[in-house]
């Protein structure tokens, strides 16, 4: 025999109010999933729509660290005077039909400097830790990178990196497509930087993919 229990105002104002609370919670945490799937798509897309540069010196003596800005600044500006692309593909594609030239670029440039060390040019897909430029900050995680290795592969001294796509070796951000893009490397929003970031640096597998190399 089943029996029924008679609740008090009290006890229904507290249930009503528990239910308040626990239907607020929900919508909340749904809200805030929602919002972290959202800056992680965008934290995706920026990787995906970024092309870097990478150049590793043969040590970090004080020789080659002069080397290796001197190849940074020759390969810069061969791709500030050649270089016609106005989109992520275009100058990806560009530097695959260019490899030659920046593998010449940058042995002619050692040669100027009395420099003989081997160049190994190749497009990869590698890890960035977070950097920060004078333009903006882009987070840890994947991105496509035109590397120069200067010297052989046993050890390298400290290496350089910026941005070939959208342009953040030399200007200030603002050139990718997307707002969002812009908003996360352009510092306007914190929190969503610190999120994409913090992932990021947690999940992304740290291997090198070699994309194209030449033999």
């Amino acid at each position: 025999m089943s029996t029924f229990v008679r609740l008090t105002r009290r006890d229904m104002a507290l249930w009503c109010v528990s239910l308040g609370f626990g239907f607020a919670a929900c919508f909340f945490l749904q809200g805030l999933w929602g919002w972290g799937s959202a800056q992680l798509r965008t934290g995706d897309a920026l990787c995906a729509d970024t092309l870097r540069l990478h150049v590793r010196a043969v040590s970090d003596t004080v020789r080659d660290q002069t080397c290796k800005l001197a190849v940074r600044d020759a390969v810069l500006e061969m791709v500030d005077s050649d270089c016609p692309a106005d989109n992520k593909a275009d100058t990806l594609y560009w530097a695959a039909q260019n490899l030659g030239r920046i593998q010449l670029t940058a042995s002619r440039t050692l040669a100027r400097l009395g420099a003989a060390a081997p160049v190994r040019v190749r497009l990869v897909n590698m890890y960035f830790d977070t950097a920060a430029y004078a333009g903006g900050c882009l987070p840890a995680g994947r991105y496509d990178a035109l590397r120069i290795d200067l010297g052989g592969p046993e050890h390298y001294g400290k290496n350089w990196w910026c941005v070939l796509y959208p342009g953040l070796c030399r200007a200030a951000c603002g050139g990718y497509v997307q707002p969002e893009e812009n908003d996360l490397v352009c510092g306007e929003y914190v929190l969503r930087f610190r999120l994409v970031d913090w992932w990021n640096q947690r999940t992304a597998d740290r291997g090198d993919r070699v994309l194209l190399a030449l033999e």
